[in-house]
């Protein structure tokens, strides 16, 4: 499960045209737009409950927003994987670490890109064994 919500999380960061490539650094631009749109005071650092409402306004694979039960449950598996000095914040360097970590797993042949048979696979493990 864990996987899995850390994947969709990543994953929603990376919604671009099937057929287009995503970089390291286009990832990387794009999350950090989601993380300061996530930080809705404005102190440079998520709590959970900031990521938790930001969950639940994604529109997930065009199937509308998660419930609130599950949108909490994402929020929480996500949260505690990225804040890493368990300080009960998330700063923007530990959200690029989780990013970067996903990242690397998906980009299978090492070439600083998620193209359209990674972005597959990716998809393939957010939905796991049918």
């Amino acid at each position: 499960m864990l996987r899995q919500s850390l994947t969709l999380l990543v994953l929603a960061g990376l919604a671009t045209p099937a057929l287009a490539q995503e970089t390291r650094a286009s990832a990387s631009a794009k999350f950090k737009t989601e993380f300061a749109a996530s930080d809705t005071n404005k102190d440079g650092v998520l709590t959970r409950a900031e990521v938790q409402a930001r969950i639940g306004n994604m529109k997930v694979g065009g199937q509308g927003r998660p419930d609130p039960v599950h949108a909490k449950r994402l929020a929480d598996l996500w949260f505690t994987s990225a804040d890493k000095n368990k300080d009960g914040k998330v700063t923007q360097a530990e959200a690029q670490a989780l990013l970067a970590a996903t990242f690397a797993k998906y980009d299978a042949n090492k070439d600083g890109k998620i193209g359209g048979d990674e972005r597959a696979a990716a998809k393939a493990d957010v939905q796991g064994p049918r």
